[in-house]
Order: C-alpha cells, then structure tokens, then sequence
C-alpha cells in the first residue's frame, strides 16, 4: 500500500496538471496599440489637406480665368465662321468644329423657339436645338441627321462641343422641360424658358436691370469647356498627387478627391458672388463630378463600417468563450471567505484521505 505522503503528492500533481492544460486552452490576451487605431491607413494627414486645397484652388484659377474664357471663346467664333485675329491653334479648333449654317442653330434661317416663334436672340441656345434630352423636332441629333444624314450624329457632336466654347455655354441637358407660356399686360401668349426668367429676376436684384441676365444665365444652368477643363485639372492633379505618395486606400483618396473638388466647387461659387454682386457661380460638371465622390465615399465607408461591425461581433464572440474559460476554471479552485474556512478545508481533505487511506487498507 502506498503511503500517504505518496498519495497526497499524486493528487497535487494531478490538481496541477489539470490547471495546467485548461491555462493552455485559453487563447493569449488581445493587446490593442491605441496608436496604430488613431493612424490608421484611412486618416488623411497634414500632406493630403494642403495638396486637396491646393488643387481646388488650381481649378479654380482655371475655371475663373477671363483670359482663358476670352480664348476659347475665340476658338467658338472662329468654328462659327467669324473673322478675327485668331492664333493658329484657334483657327486649327476652329476648322475642326466648323458648323456654320447648322439646323441646330436656326430654324428656317432665323433664330426660332420650340414654337416656331422668333427667339430671345440673346437665349437662341436655350430656345432651340442644343437639348440633347429634348423630346420635340428640335433635339439636335434629330435636326443633324436631317439635314446631313447620318453623318449628321458626328456634326451635331462637333458642334456641341464648339458651343461649350463660347462665352454662355451649351444649355445643361434638360433645359426644354423648363419652357412656359406667358401673357403679356396686352393679353398676347409668349413661350419663354423659367432659366431666362430665373437669370432675368437675379440680375434685376443683383445690377437694378436686365442687362447681365445673359452672363448670370452662363454660369448658372450651362455646361462650359472652360469649367469641364477646370474639373479636369482637378481630376489629374489628384491622380498624381495620390500616385506620387503612393495611397493604396481606397477611402483615403475618395477623400482626397473629394475635398479637392468642394475646394473648386465652392471657390468659384465665392467668386462669383465677388463678380456678380452676390450671385454665385455654378459649376455644373464640378458639381457632378463632387457628389460622384461623395456617394462613392458613402458606399465605402459604409463597407468598411459593415466589415468592423462584423470583426467587433467576433471580438465579442472571443471574449465570450474566455470569460466562460476563466469561469470554468474559477469552479474548480475552492473559495475561502477566511483563514479558519481555509484550515477547515484542509483538516477536512486530511481527514478524507485518511478515511480513504484506511478504506484502502481494509480492502487487502
């Protein structure tokens, strides 16, 4: 029989081995580095915010820029058959985009509204024929195709195009909706456009008359080659910029590109109400193409919003299963409230092994 030291020994050995393996069980405590958390790849840092304002500020020097407007408005006089002191390149442009005597321009000769009446000359554009969504026999493609077959689709984009050129632009897409009917104090009914009237009524509040109605109109609801360029440089600028510091996050050049664009957006609307007495300018394709990145920083960080949504259910889920360990293995290790609980426990598995000691022994 063994004695009691030998059994005594073994069972602690045994306790302890038991601990042992459920310690091993347990999966190593997480420690989470606070700092890599507030420098994670998505933070835009100081770099990303100067560059972002300077390349607004680019596009809005672009899209601003008299000088610039002036010389591309040559190039459209010149694609519109006019005379002038041209540079070569202009008259090259304008040899491309020559659409003097186009169907979208008049209708039979003269400048002519959806109604077949005369047109607000200052307004022809609006009036007639550069709708590209209009759904009536003036839709430019429609009078392009008719007047010079099918040859006519690529005329009508050559000439479309020359217009975005010129000092009022091509009306934004849609802009036939817009039409009215109206009876003057005479009681005779006028076709109008609300954008004519819209222009109309900020000029009279802005400069007491009518008289600027046509340039508020330009930078209000048209599409300009000279504000597409601007976005354009927004666009490219960017692009370098997040290749040159090599930025592989997605969100992070959303973001980038994004406040690049309200930069331009926003500057030239501030601009305008500098120029136009508080009348701001409206960058159509800016505007599209800022709230482009902004959906598309929405869907983004809803993604990545989705994905640590999942990863912190994991986390919980983990946290779970080793708080149920701990528990566990807290049950197999008794608890003493004192020190006289603590002496009875002991003089109790002293007695038990005893009993067991002396069962053993009658057993033989």
């Amino acid at each position: 029989m063994e004695s009691y030291e030998i059994v005594y020994d073994r069972a602690i050995s045994d306790i302890e081995e038991i601990i042992k393996n459920e310690l091993i069980e347990l999966p190593e405590e997480q420690k989470i580095n606070f700092n890599e958390v507030q420098t994670v790849e998505s933070n835009l840092d100081a770099w990303d915010y100067c560059f972002a304002l300077a390349i607004g500020l680019a596009g809005v020097t672009i899209t601003s820029s008299k000088m610039f407007s002036k010389y591309l408005n040559d190039i459209h006089k010149a694609a519109s058959g006019q005379k002038g002191d041209f540079s070569f390149f202009q008259e090259f442009l304008g040899d491309i985009l020559k659409h003097k005597g186009d169907f979208i321009d008049k209708a039979d000769k003269t400048f002519k509204n959806r109604f077949g009446k005369n047109a607000y000359g200052l307004f022809h554009r609006l009036l007639w024929g550069h709708d590209i969504l209009a759904m009536g026999k003036d839709n430019p493609f429609a009078l392009m195709i008719k007047q010079k077959g099918w040859f006519g689709i690529i005329q009508a984009f050559r000439h479309l195009l020359a217009d975005t050129m010129s000092k009022q632009g091509l009306p934004a897409p849609g802009s036939s909706f817009l039409d009215y009917i109206f009876t003057d104090e005479t009681g005779k009914a006028h076709e109008s456009n609300y954008l004519i009237k819209i222009a109309q009524s900020l000029s009279e509040e802005a400069f007491g008359n009518k008289a600027n109605a046509q340039e508020v109109y330009a930078h209000l609801a048209t599409i300009r080659f000279q504000d597409i360029s601007g976005g354009v440089v927004v666009r490219v600028l960017s692009e370098a910029y997040i290749r040159a510091r090599k930025i592989e996050d997605k969100l992070r050049c959303v973001e980038i590109k994004f406040i690049a664009y309200a930069v331009s957006f926003f500057g030239e609307a501030v601009v305008g109400m500098i120029r136009q007495k508080g009348i701001p300018y409206i960058n159509i394709p800016v505007a599209t193409a800022m709230t482009k990145e902004f959906l598309q920083f929405c869907v983004i960080d809803a993604a990545e919003t989705h994905k640590l949504y999942k990863t912190t259910d994991e986390i919980i889920k983990t946290d779970d299963d080793i708080i149920g360990k701990y528990e566990k293995l807290n049950q197999m290790v008794p608890k003493y409230i004192s020190a006289e609980d603590c002496f009875e426990s002991l003089n109790q598995t002293e007695s038990n092994i005893d009993n067991l000691i002396l069962f053993l022994g009658e057993c033989e």
